[in-house]
């Protein structure tokens, strides 16, 4: 390892790397597995975010306001970087891993601007809304981070979401210190949909739903980013699973705590992160770390049914039989189920949220019910079989029509994937027909127009993956879903068909 020659220079590395070791010890262990030089320039950006989000979020000198300070700040970081140097010791060393690293400059326009926006705005009120904020202030450290470590640009998406990824953590873990300081980084439409309150400091229903969903949100992230640790090489991929594994561990906290982040900080201990940090400099494969973690979270407790599912082939033929909580991970294996829109005589489509605590998907807004056939059931009779027993409906068969035999969609929620087969069935009901939700299953249950779930199949985030999809499909058919025709059986997946034309 070479020192830097530059006394002044070695003073600045030395005060990012104690930046670093003090407030963000979980960068800190993953860059001690890089080499010396690289490692470097990760205190060094970590610097340059703490020293900004410290004038953000600290009170300044008397008669001097944030804004100036942030300002004068970020003059004097872009006089360094034309210089090439600064009389401050670390921000000389800043600009020289910026310089050095071959950072692009737009970034740290991005990152003042978000800066700039703290001190003017304390709430969002959308996921889209704090995203725009977070690209600046997050997403945009990812793409710091990807020169520094000298990856290729097909990690930019990856490196961007861990930094979302990240940043979407700490809000979580600190809402409670967030408050004392006036700000608020959990979407208000979230607070509204969840009946949450921060601001009443306990960890009541409302909260722990709001929680559950927003870790399953930041699960997602997480998720997304581990596509770009292959891309990694040596230690580079070393410190980033590392980083992302102790991260992830915050949320594990979060919710061995039941969502209460109001009665104390979650951290991952000091020693636990030394020790993994040891594990990883002898792994030959730290993605399996992140694999692990991901397989950790996995409880087949957490799932309402334990009935058995039918896998498939590519082209629909039955293989085994498995038990939905032994299938359900980050490698599901293709398998059979279906969905079903109950669509009233009105033309009305009966719109569902899922449960809060449901495995996948938590809470999130979809089609009338959906559900996995047992091995060896006719489809129709299952979707009458869950039909009863999710949403209380006494659906026949002459009100059952299958109308997309040959659907299929791939998904994920936070570390888990769907991949299923899904033929699309309609139910048609009297207009006067009110469910009565399993709440293990169903939030809430409500009747919209068509064109209103068509509307909102549009909106990213608005509904699940698969209604999405699913939509799209069916529009196809005609936009009054009274009038779907009905598809021949035969097109089913072959593990689907009656029995008869199968032996046929």
């Amino acid at each position: 390892m070479r020192a830097v020659a530059d006394p002044h220079l070695a003073e600045g590395y030395a005060r990012c790397a104690a930046l670093t070791r003090e407030h963000g010890t979980t960068y800190f262990w993953g860059a001690q597995l890089l080499p010396l030089a690289r490692r470097r320039h990760v205190h060094a950006v970590y610097a340059l975010a703490r020293l900004a989000d410290d004038i953000v979020d600290l009170p300044q000198a008397p008669g001097v306001s944030s804004a100036v300070a942030l300002t004068e700040f970020e003059t004097r970081f872009w006089g360094a970087l034309a210089g090439g140097t600064s009389p401050d010791p670390v921000l000389a060393a800043i600009v020289h891993s910026v310089r050095l690293a071959r950072i692009d400059p737009a970034c740290f326009e991005r990152f003042f601007h978000a800066m700039r926006t703290d001190l003017v705005q304390s709430r969002y009120e959308t996921w889209a809304d704090l995203l725009g904020y977070m690209d600046g202030s997050a997403a945009v450290i990812g793409e710091m981070m990807l020169p520094v470590l000298g990856s290729d640009a097909r990690a930019l998406q990856p490196a961007r979401a861990l930094g979302l990824a990240f940043q979407l953590t700490n809000f979580l873990r600190d809402v409670d210190e967030d408050l004392d300081r006036g700000r608020v980084y959990v979407p208000q439409e979230d607070l509204r949909r969840f009946g949450a309150d921060p601001a009443r400091r306990v960890a009541d229903e409302g909260w722990r739903d709001l929680m559950r969903f927003e870790i399953a949100r930041n699960r997602r992230l997480y998720r997304e980013a581990d596509d770009g640790i292959p891309l990694l090489t040596g230690g580079a991929r070393r410190c980033v699973a590392t980083a992302r594994v102790l991260y992830a561990r915050i949320l594990d906290r979060i919710e061995d705590a039941d969502g209460d982040v109001f009665s104390g900080r979650h951290a991952v201990p000091t020693a636990a992160k030394a020790a993994l940090a040891a594990r990883m400099l002898v792994s030959r494969d730290p993605s399996r770390a992140v694999r692990r973690d991901r397989a950790a979270q996995l409880d087949p407790s957490g799932w309402v049914d334990a009935d058995p599912v039918q896998l498939v082939d590519e082209d629909g033929h039955p293989l085994a039989v498995a038990a939905k909580s032994a299938i359900h991970h980050d490698d599901t294996p293709l398998h059979l189920a279906f969905s079903c829109y109950v669509i009233d005589t009105a033309g009305r489509v009966l719109v569902t949220e899922r449960a809060t605590d449901k495995r996948v998907f938590p809470a999130v807004t979809t089609n009338s019910f959906c559900g996995h056939p047992l091995p060896g059931e006719p489809l129709a009779e299952a979707v009458l079989r869950r039909g009863r027993s999710e949403l209380g409906l006494a659906i026949t068969a002459a009100d059952l029509t299958l109308v997309v035999p040959e659907f299929r969609y791939r998904a994920a929620s936070g570390h888990i994937w769907e991949n299923e087969l899904c033929p699309v069935y309609r139910a048609v009901v009297p207009a006067d027909t009110e469910p009565v939700p399993d709440p293990r299953e169903v939030r809430a249950a409500s009747w919209v127009p068509w064109s209103d779930f068509t509307a909102a199949a549009a909106q990213p985030g608005a509904l699940s993956p698969w209604s999405v999809d699913q939509v799209a499909a069916l529009n196809l058919l005609g936009n009054d879903p009274l009038a779907w025709p009905a598809a021949p059986e035969d097109r089913l997946p072959p593990a689907a068909r009656p029995r008869t034309q199968v032996a046929g």
